[in-house]
């Protein structure tokens, strides 16, 4: 099991960098000065540097989300390097949508299983009418102008699975 040293001069950082981590599967997360014996370091100042027991290493805004810091730390674990160019801006994280409503999630889900308006109202026992209703609010809200393209955000954004 990999462990995880966070190191910053802030406690209060430290912490919400350590429970940003503690969501990793199978990592051993802590907050020290310096343990020899780690597998990387999440050092915390005006930006976010990973080093890794092995060399590679890991430079990140100081404010970058918690699943970038996590895919850094990772990357770092794998014996990868990784660099967050200054020049993507808010390119880095994925936008921001109106939030969807539970039943629009619904139809998400089988619209992301190739599922026709029809179909979708027969799974959710709904008109087809509404089916599309609800597939319009979706495109609209995800900024789509296809099925496949609100699909493939979807799925980019984590917003239905598989």
């Amino acid at each position: 099991m990999p462990r995880i040293v966070v190191v910053s001069a802030s406690p209060l950082l430290a912490e919400g960098l350590a429970a940003a981590l503690r969501d990793m599967a199978d990592c051993d997360v802590r907050i020290g000065r310096n343990e020899d014996d780690a597998d990387a370091w999440v050092l915390a100042g005006d930006e976010l540097v990973v080093r890794g027991a092995q060399g590679a290493s890991a430079q990140l805004a100081a404010d970058a989300s918690a699943p970038r810091l996590r895919a850094a730390v990772a990357a770092v674990l794998e014996g990868l390097s990784v660099r967050e160019s200054p020049w993507l801006g808010d390119v880095r994280d994925p936008p921001e949508h109106e939030p969807l409503t539970p039943r629009e999630l619904e139809v998400f889900e089988l619209l992301g299983k190739g599922l026709s308006n029809r179909e979708i109202g027969g799974v959710l026992g709904i008109s087809a009418h509404t089916a599309k209703y609800h597939v319009a609010q979706i495109l609209a809200k995800v900024g789509a102008a296809t099925r496949a393209e609100a699909v493939h955000e979807g799925l980019r954004c984590g917003l239905i699975g598989l």
